[in-house]
């Protein structure tokens, strides 16, 4: 489930540590070796991935009226998929001047050529439906583990130390143990736990829980306390059943080149005359057996069959007055979202390469971490994302971006050395829990939510629901916003056949 760097590393340390207690398995300096688990993405795998895209069926033109509202990934891939079923009366409104939600790239503003990722950054190899996506439409992908990068290390740096990868699983061994533990309970009760309940069950403690802390938090974007124990759980505890996955499944490798929203903009092209771009769904009601629409400047339509594609933190601004579950209705009004926010600065040269590090730093030198999207090779200009998410995320709206992002490059200097030198004076900044269009940046299930309301968000009626927090495996990835969006197009389908 790994969104972040951080994460990511957390993930594997975790992993190694299990691995190295097994009898004859090596020690923890060899299966910290980067070199050690490399594997690139063949272009086999990248067409298998777009074959397990399953083919929608041949069928006649469908009259049925469609309202998908919300223009992100999901909404996208909805209507994509049903036009491409032949479906004609396919209308797909959003509240905002553009489509692509949370994916939005933003380039040149860091300097010439540059490429910052405003929302999703990642797509990891186990990433099917993304990756299906960018092969349709042409879309060359980077490889951020091959090449150079491939012999870069990243920084850890906590508690006024750097930290190694083997020194950080050794640490979590402990860790793991009471997870694999916890994890043959129900998963009501795991549910019913918040991650820094289980991290206080364990006795994790000193640097090693200030990492996890930091890991957490940045990753769902909320505070251990505030988020389900299963968040943790999950991701760190072995799962017999899919073996491929763990803790290694999940390690960010590819972007788009050239920007992650390149997809959303190819799905947009295809739907052009079937978007309508500014209009803010404010009710809706039943009409007989199909659904009034009701949009802000009083444009009112009428749909047999509406797909919800909002975030929850926006859809309870729409009054819904249609028959839902109970669980429904609570599910949509009490999800918490994380407040993940990123600050981004331009460097006229990148010292750490010369250092054989990546430009990852982790730990709590001045932010949660930093991390270079869309990297080019060579040492010349570039660009650091700085990410944090929970309090520390909310706290990056105020402030003026550039003197925001000098004060975390002149605290990370003590990990990466120059980067404080090298700053250009140009930033931005982009903060999803301001946004009218988002009030969050993906979702965090809290105690009793994760497991709780894993069922609540079905079709009711002819009402459905998409979107990345609907995705088991990859909630709060663009990939789980479009395997959502699939899945959901998939279930329409079936019903109307």
């Amino acid at each position: 489930m790994s969104r972040t760097p951080l994460f990511a590393v957390l993930r594997r340390a975790a992993g190694l540590a299990r691995m190295a207690s097994r009898p004859g398995a090596p020690g923890l300096s060899e299966l910290a070796d980067p070199a050690f688990h490399r594997s690139p993405l063949s272009r086999r795998t990248l067409l298998a991935a777009g074959a397990m895209l399953p083919a929608l069926p041949a069928r006649a033109a469908s009259d049925a009226r469609v309202a998908i509202l919300g223009g992100g990934l999901a909404g996208l891939v909805v209507a994509d998929r049903l036009r491409a079923a032949g479906m004609r009366n396919v209308t797909l409104y959003e509240a905002s001047n553009r489509t692509g939600g949370r994916t939005l790239s933003a380039r040149d503003v860091l300097g010439p050529g540059t490429v910052v990722e405003f929302g999703g950054s990642f797509i990891n190899s186990d990433h099917a439906d993304m990756l299906a996506l960018a092969q349709r439409f042409g879309l060359p992908v980077e490889d951020g583990q091959s090449g150079e990068a491939a012999s870069l290390e990243t920084t850890f740096f906590v508690a006024g130390e750097r930290r190694g990868l083997a020194e950080i699983a050794a640490s979590a061994s402990g860790l793991v143990a009471h997870l694999a533990r916890l994890k043959r309970r129900p998963k009501a009760e795991q549910d019913a736990l918040s991650a820094a309940a289980v991290l206080d069950g364990a006795r994790v403690s000193g640097w090693s829980r200030r990492l996890i802390d930091i890991g957490l938090t940045q990753e769902m974007g909320l505070e251990p306390e505030r988020m389900s124990g299963l968040h943790l759980i999950d991701a760190f505890a072995a799962d017999h059943r899919t073996p491929s996955l763990g803790l290694f499944g999940s390690d960010q490798r590819y972007q788009i080149a050239g920007g992650n929203d390149r997809v959303a903009a190819a799905l947009a092209a295809t739907l052009n005359d079937r978007i309508r771009l500014g209009r803010r769904v404010e009710a809706i009601r039943p009409a007989g057996r199909a659904y009034r629409l009701s949009f802000a400047g009083g444009h009112e339509v009428t749909a047999d069959l509406v797909v919800l594609a909002l975030p929850l933190t926006t859809l309870r601004q729409v009054h819904l007055g249609m028959d839902l579950p109970p669980l429904t209705r609570r599910a949509i009004l009490e999800t918490r979202y994380g407040s993940n926010a990123k600050l981004f600065a331009g460097l006229s040269a990148r010292p750490w390469r010369a250092a054989r590090q990546n430009g990852e730093c982790i730990g709590d030198v001045g932010a949660q971490s930093v991390w270079e999207d869309d990297a080019r090779p060579g040492t010349g200009p570039g660009a650091l994302t700085i990410f944090a998410g929970g309090r520390a995320g909310m706290g990056f709206a105020s402030g003026v971006p550039a003197d925001r992002a000098r004060a975390v490059l002149h605290a990370t200097d003590r990990a990466l050395p120059g980067v404080a030198a090298g700053f250009t004076g140009r930033a931005a900044r982009t903060h999803w829990p301001s946004s009218p269009y988002a009030l969050g940046s993906y979702s965090c299930f809290g105690p009793n939510q994760y497991e709780g309301f894993s069922e609540a968000l079905g079709p009711a009626g002819q009402v459905h629901f998409a979107g990345e927090r609907a995705s088991g495996d990859h909630s709060g990835y663009m990939n789980g916003a479009a395997e959502s969006g699939r899945v959901t197009a998939e279930g329409i389908l079936r019903r109307l056949r």
